[in-house]
């Protein structure tokens, strides 16, 4: 809770920071104080910087001012009408004498506004370039008590606050710099650059330099779906936070300007106006406000202030429950104020049901005051953040009672311990952080269970498969299948005959080839759009993957394992390969684990024939040994170029003309890919962990049943030809 004695502290401290600012030692400010004196007011001047932000809005023609707690987006009306019939726009808080300034539209000048929130107008001499301009784009500067407008096409003008004298000039050259779209811009604290974001679909931070109008276009920090943004008022914090009030919905954004890669995030949700115009102490840090209530989820999820925690203006009677505390700051998980104080104001939801994946779960709300809207998350995946599509309760209108809703369990969720949040506010559509000026945030700590799971295994729990490949396609090679050898275990979960989830342990056995290959599995008929991309759990070597192995661009769910599968092996001392030639045998395999969850169940009947579709392909930007331009333009193949199971189709950006080049004898109407006339193919799946041929050692000499299993369509001619092998032609380690 604030006192009077911090605020007091606060306005000295201030005050010391514009006193070092400007390069003053011996001149004290009291509250209030002028450092110039300006034309005469009958209006006090404001408390020295106040910590609330000032937007004027002219909704009918006669603007009003809001005062607006930034850390909630509470606001109060300050004056319903500031004196005049026109807007008043462009405004700027001066730290030198602690007045509100702005272009005023009726005057045609600049105005000067104090405590009573009324405009005067200051007389001003315009030069020829200034003549016949209005402004609503402004701010007062913080090294000097002058006043900067900005038109766009026109140029960037001033003029001086103090005294009596009050020109209004061009700054020299600015007019060829005033190209960009902004509607507001706001002086940083310290380093005496302007700074706004332009208005559109796509907001572009600009650093501009006030000397001469020239910007720099520190890049996009915001972009909408639909719409446009128009950042109507803007202003700083001492730590360099810019502040983005949208005219449209009232949102406010923050944008720390100095991160190497600046990014907007809404801060909290304001009050709405096709005109909006602002202005606040840049000096002034900003509160949370007095009476506020925080979640106690892990911070993970945004939690404190400084997490842009999600946060609630605890006003009249509006509640989930019965209780709600009054919080400076979020208790995070597991030093929560439940905890701390005993009090648990987590009182608003139940949950009779628990929460089963693949099934329905209820929950009973309870809430007090008037109608509002419930909006409501649920940590599926376990991230430790509440994801887009992990919203389970999405702007529902509930009036004061019990109401019952039920939510899906999704078939993707992950089984353990997790975190749902839970917000009511009159404002309908909330994201899971920020503030808002009424109702009540609850976070509740939930376990996610799974009954019923059946799992099959391709081949068996404790084995692989073995995927041997020979990377020459489309010409056939030397045939010893060695260039890319993998072994693969398939683990698929369902209930009641629908596959949930699929699971994949991978290892890379050998390479014999100089070419450089990645390795994917595309499951055939089970749409990219199935799989819940989000949470996919996937490990190399053991070490978790952040970045997604779901392939772009593609009708199926391809998974791409690795885009260069010599990047996991090294050949040994005087070898050419990874475990191909003798005397270079190694117990090192590199390993991949991979768990991918679909959104809809699919019934066991549709799902692909073990071992789906594995495949190989040319790593993107590395020699393949093609010299066919016509198909690849001179390029390297990359992605274009796969190698599959004999078969097998390819994917959506494989390039057809390879096949029935060279020695492919492909033909797709009939469903026959990745064969030579002979029916021999590229690559071949040995359903055992299968000792491949030794280096430039032909399969079929190896394996002299090969020939004769390789021939026959059905494959049920020799089946267990990978038994007979000619044992001096093999790799052994």
């Amino acid at each position: 809770m604030k006192t009077a004695t911090v605020k007091a502290n606060n306005v000295n401290s201030l005050n010391a920071q514009i006193i070092n600012i400007l390069g003053f030692s011996s001149i004290a400010i009291g509250t209030g104080m002028a450092l110039f004196s300006a034309n005469t007011h009958a209006a006090d001047a404001f408390d020295a910087c106040p910590t609330e932000a000032f937007i004027v809005q002219t909704p009918s023609g006669i603007p009003k001012t809001f005062g607006v707690e930034l850390g909630t987006g509470s606001y109060t009306v300050l004056s319903p009408d500031m004196g005049i019939n026109k807007a008043l726009n462009g405004v700027g808080f001066s730290y030198l004498d602690n007045y509100l300034y702005g272009w005023d539209y009726e005057n045609a000048t600049v105005g000067k506004v104090g405590k009573d929130y009324q405009v005067e107008p200051l007389t001003i001499t315009k030069d020829s370039a200034a003549a016949n301009q209005n402004f609503y784009v402004g701010d007062v500067a913080i090294n000097e008590n002058v006043w900067y407008g900005y038109r766009k096409g026109k140029g960037l003008f001033t003029v001086p606050l103090d005294g009596n004298d009050h020109p209004m000039n061009i700054v020299p050259g600015s007019k060829n710099n005033a190209t960009y779209n902004i509607t507001d811009f706001a002086f940083h604290p310290t380093n005496g650059f302007l700074y706004a974001v332009t208005n559109g679909s796509s907001g572009t931070l600009i650093k501009i330099d006030p000397s001469t109008g020239a910007h720099e276009n520190l890049g996009n920090v915001i972009t909408k779906d639909s719409g446009s943004f128009t950042f109507g008022a803007q202003f700083f914090d001492p730590d360099g936070n810019l502040y983005l009030s949208n005219n449209g919905d009232g949102n406010v954004f923050k944008v720390k300007v100095d991160a190497d890669i600046p990014q907007a995030e809404l801060f909290s949700y304001g009050p709405s106006s096709t005109s909006n115009d602002g202005a606040r102490c840049a000096l002034a840090e900003v509160p949370v406000g007095d009476s506020v209530d925080f979640g106690d989820a892990p911070d993970t999820y945004g939690t404190l202030i400084d997490s842009n925690g999600a946060r609630h203006g605890i006003v009249g009677n509006m509640k989930l429950g019965s209780v709600v505390d009054n919080e400076s700051d979020g208790y995070p998980a597991p030093l929560s104020d439940d905890e701390s104080d005993g009090i648990d104001d987590d009182d608003g939801i139940s949950m009779p049901t628990g929460f089963e994946i693949g099934e329905n779960a209820m929950l009973i709300v309870t809430t007090q005051g008037d109608a509002a809207f419930l909006n409501g998350w649920i940590d599926w995946n376990q991230n430790g953040e509440f994801d887009t599509d992990e919203k389970v309760i999405a702007a529902r209108s509930l009036n004061a009672g019990t109401t019952t809703l039920s939510i899906d369990v999704p078939n993707w969720a992950k089984t353990g311990e997790t975190w749902a949040r839970f917000r009511l506010s009159s404002v309908a559509d909330l994201l899971p952080t920020g503030g808002v000026s009424d109702g009540e945030v609850e976070d509740y700590p939930i376990t996610v269970t799974e009954t019923g799971i059946t799992i099959s295994y391709y081949p068996s729990s404790s084995e692989y498969t073995t995927l041997a490949y020979e990377d020459l396609y489309p010409n056939q090679g030397d045939f010893d299948m060695n260039d890319v050898v993998m072994q693969l275990r398939i683990s698929q979960f369902s209930k009641n005959d629908m596959v949930r989830r699929v699971a994949f342990d991978a290892q890379l056995v050998a390479m014999g080839a100089a070419y450089h290959n990645g390795f994917a599995v595309q499951l055939p008929d089970v749409g990219r759009g199935n799989v819940q991309e989000s949470a996919i759990e996937w490990s190399m070597q053991g070490v978790k993957q952040t970045t997604s192995p779901l392939e772009e661009n593609q009708t199926n769910a391809v998974l791409l394992f690795s885009q260069d599968l010599w990047q996991h092996a090294t050949p040994g001392n005087g070898c050419l390969y990874f475990r191909t030639e003798p005397g270079c045998g190694t117990q090192y395999r590199a390993t991949w684990q991979m768990t991918v969850p679909f959104i809809d169940s699919v019934h066991v009947d549709d799902m692909p024939e073990f071992p789906y579709d594995p495949f190989i392909f040319a790593t993107p930007g590395t020699d393949h040994g093609l010299a066919a331009k016509n198909i690849t333009d001179g390029q390297n193949p990359g992605r274009k170029l796969e190698i599959h199971l004999k078969n097998k189709a390819p994917t959506d950006l494989f390039d057809t003309r390879f096949l029935g080049m060279h020695d492919d004898a492909s033909a797709a109407s009939q469903g026959q890919y990745f064969q030579d006339q002979n029916g021999m193919s590229w690559a071949i799946e040995v359903p055992d962990s299968w000792q491949h041929p030794a280096e430039n050692q032909r399969v079929d000499s190896a394996y002299i049943e090969f020939i004769e299993f390789a021939a026959d369509e059905t494959g049920e001619t020799k089946p267990y030809w990978y038994l007979n092998a000619q044992d001096s032609l093999i790799f052994k380690d």
